[in-house]
C-alpha cells in the first residue's frame, strides 16, 4: 500500500469474498468518521447540510436567551428569566434541519462476479455499510432499497440505530448468490422508480451498482431525483470488465454479456472488447457530468478502505 494513505489498514474485513456476514458490516462502525473531500464534488450539487442551521426562530434546539426586542414573538418570552431579572427576555432557538440519507444497493446477478479480491456484490455491501455508519455518525435518518435479482427490501428512513441495523440486516440477507431464475426479475430501472417515490426532498442519495443496466430511462430517473437531492453514484467494477489479461487469447475465454456471448479468438476481438468497455465508461461519465452528479469508481480488487482514503485526500 502507498505510504501516503493516512489510514493504516490491518487485516481484512472480508471473510470469504463471496458472501457477506453481518459482523463484517458492523466492523465499519469504527470508520464512521471517514469523509470524502467536498472539494471533489461538483459545486452545483453541494447542498446545505444537516444540521443545525444558524437560524434564530422557533425550532427543536434551544440556543440562548436575550433581551426582548420589538417584533419578537411574545410566545417565546422566557418568563422565569424575566421574573428573575425584572426585564423581558426572549428564548431563541436553532432550527434543526435533518438530511435523510437514502441508499440504493444493487446486489443482482451482474454483481455476483469477482476475479481477484471479492465479488462486486460484496464490495458494494461493504461500501453501503461504511456510508450507513457515516450517516449514523451525523445522526441522520437512514433508509433505502436493497435488491437482488428476485427480491427487494424497501426501508423508510429511520433515526438512531433502528434504521442502520435494519438496512445492514437486509444487506446481509439479500447479498447472496441466487442460482435460480424467476419470471419476474428486478431491474435497476424499476428500483430507481421505486426510489423516486420513496426519497424525500433535500436528501442525500447514494446509488451503488455496477450500472450494467444503465440506459436512457435510468438517466432520466437519476436526473429527476437529482433535481431536489444530492446524488452520488458509486460504480462497482472488476478489472476484467475493462481489460483482459494477456493470457486471455491462449485460454480461449468465453465472454458473456447481457445481450450476447462468444469466445475470444484473436487480438482484434480482444481490442474490440476493451474499446467497447472504454466507450461505455466514457458515455456514463459524460452523462453524469452533464447532470452534475458526483461519480466515484470502486474496484472489487482492492480493499474498500484503501480506496476510500485515496478519495478522501
Amino acid at each position: 500500500m502507498s505510504t501516503n494513505i493516512p489510514f493504516v489498514f490491518t487485516g481484512t474485513p472480508y471473510t470469504t469474498g463471496v458472501n457477506v456476514q453481518l459482523t463484517e458490516l458492523l466492523s465499519y462502525k469504527q470508520h464512521g468518521k471517514l469523509s470524502l473531500n467536498a472539494k471533489r464534488l461538483p459545486a452545483s450539487r453541494q447542498l446545505a447540510g444537516n444540521y443545525l442551521a444558524n437560524i434564530k426562530g422557533r425550532g427543536m434546539e434551544f440556543a440562548e436567551v436575550r433581551h426582548y426586542q420589538a417584533g419578537d414573538d411574545v410566545r417565546a418570552i422566557d418568563w422565569a428569566v424575566t421574573a428573575r431579572t425584572g426585564k423581558a427576555h426572549t428564548k431563541l432557538f436553532q432550527e434543526e434541519k435533518e438530511r435523510p440519507v437514502f441508499l440504493l444497493l444493487d446486489v443482482s446477478d451482474s454483481m455476483i462476479f469477482g476475479s481477484q479480491l471479492v465479488f462486486k456484490s460484496v464490495q458494494a455491501c461493504h461500501l453501503a455499510a461504511l456510508l450507513s455508519w457515516q450517516a449514523k455518525q451525523r445522526n441522520d435518518r437512514l433508509g433505502g432499497i436493497v435488491f437482488n435479482q428476485q427480491e427487494v427490501a424497501e426501508l423508510k428512513p429511520t433515526s438512531r440505530n433502528k434504521g442502520l441495523m435494519a438496512f445492514l440486516h437486509q444487506t446481509q440477507i439479500l447479498c447472496k448468490n441466487v442460482a435460480f431464475k424467476t419470471a419476474q426479475q428486478q431491474s435497476l430501472l424499476s428500483q430507481l422508480k421505486r426510489l423516486s417515490h420513496l426519497v424525500q426532498t433535500g436528501s442525500q442519495v447514494h446509488l451503488i451498482s455496477d450500472f450494467s443496466q444503465l440506459d436512457d430511462a435510468c438517466y432520466k430517473l437519476i436526473n429527476l431525483i437529482r433535481r431536489h437531492n444530492q446524488v452520488t453514484v458509486w460504480q462497482i467494477s472488476d478489472p476484467l470488465e475493462s481489460h483482459l489479461p494477456k493470457q486471455a487469447l491462449q485460454a480461449g475465454l468465453k465472454i458473456n454479456a447481457i445481450k450476447e456471448s462468444g469466445f475470444l479468438r484473436n487480438q482484434r476481438q480482444q481490442n474490440s472488447y476493451q474499446e467497447a468497455a472504454s466507450q461505455r465508461q466514457q458515455l456514463m461519465e459524460s452523462n453524469l457530468l452533464k447532470y452534475g452528479i458526483a461519480h466515484y469508481h470502486i474496484s472489487s480488487a482492492i480493499p474498500l478502505l484503501e480506496q476510500f482514503n485515496v478519495y478522501a485526500q
